[in-house]
């Protein structure tokens, strides 16, 4: 489970960015309205230990549902076990049991569970947003967000067919020929792949499988393999079409796409550079 890399991070970065903010300022801030000058407001502890909650909240929640012991609730014999529903896969046959594939459905013991409740914590706790404003936001998001809910759906399904086609051991088995310089390509697969698709988790749907198969034969770690296709494809987040053209609709600066993939294309770039060069050290230390 990727969970705990995607928050802790994304955390310890935030506070080092704020740390850090408080001795450098930017020669240049940019700002919606020109000319606006705002006045540096100091907040209480309290209120800013409030604004942060919703954070707090989130992290707090899905610990537990990353937890070995949670997950245990609803394995075969656990407390929680009969909130699991199973269905076969038509047309498929386990080769060991020599009956139909069984696929298991829990909708509590789902990450995004753990969302939804601290959604609903902090619509409680908050004092500006109800529940009717919060249906309204939620419409917005999914009139923004539809097409990318379906690319994801379609994105995961054709990664389970590669899968359990043998697809994905197939071209494993092809990468690996190029040998002990793999570790140095590998962020580039997770880099091409994001800028491909837009997402990251649908990156490492498709790719991460892969390297993972590739690791064990060329020699180093899979996990190194995979945490690299997954930098890689961050790193390309800074020229996908799809992140641009958020960036550029959020700001009212449509039409100014090419402008932003100029500005971040050197760096993006640079990053994957540095990203090859340490992961191929890596894997000589983790062979």
């Amino acid at each position: 489970n990727h969970v705990l890399v995607d928050i802790i991070p994304p955390l310890a970065a935030m506070g080092a960015l704020a740390l850090f903010s408080k001795k450098f300022q930017p020669k240049n801030i940019f700002r919606l309205t020109q000319g606006e000058v705002l006045e540096t407001k100091r907040h209480s502890f309290k209120a800013i230990a409030y604004a942060w909650s919703p954070f707090y909240i989130l992290t707090f929640l899905v610990l537990i549902w990353s937890s070995k012991f949670f997950k245990g609730l609803f394995l075969e014999g656990g407390a929680l076990a009969f909130l699991n529903i199973q269905f076969p896969i038509p047309g498929t046959m386990n080769d060991v049991t020599h009956k139909p594939i069984m696929l298991t459905f829990n909708l509590i013991a789902q990450t995004g569970m753990a969302l939804l409740i601290a959604g609903i914590i902090t619509i409680l706790l908050s004092k500006t947003v109800n529940f009717k404003q919060a249906f309204s936001l939620l419409g917005e998001a999914f009139k923004e967000l539809w097409l990318p809910i379906l690319t994801i759906c379609f994105i995961l399904a054709i990664a389970k067919l590669t899968t359990y086609g043998g697809l994905t051991s197939a071209m494993g088995q092809a990468i690996a020929k190029t040998g002990t310089i793999f570790p140095f390509l590998s962020p580039i697969l997770g880099w091409i792949g994001v800028f491909m698709t837009g997402s990251v988790v649908n990156n490492n749907v498709l790719f991460a499988p892969i390297q993972a198969s590739v690791a064990p034969q060329v020699g180093t770690s899979g996990a190194l393999l995979v945490g690299a296709n997954t930098a890689g494809g961050a790193i390309a987040k800074l020229i996908s079409p799809q992140s641009i053209a958020i960036a550029t609709a959020a700001v009212k600066e449509v039409g100014q796409e090419s402008v932003l993939l100029k500005m971040t294309l050197k760096y993006s770039v640079g990053l994957l550079v540095f990203f090859c060069i340490w992961t191929l050290i890596l894997s000589y230390f983790l062979s």
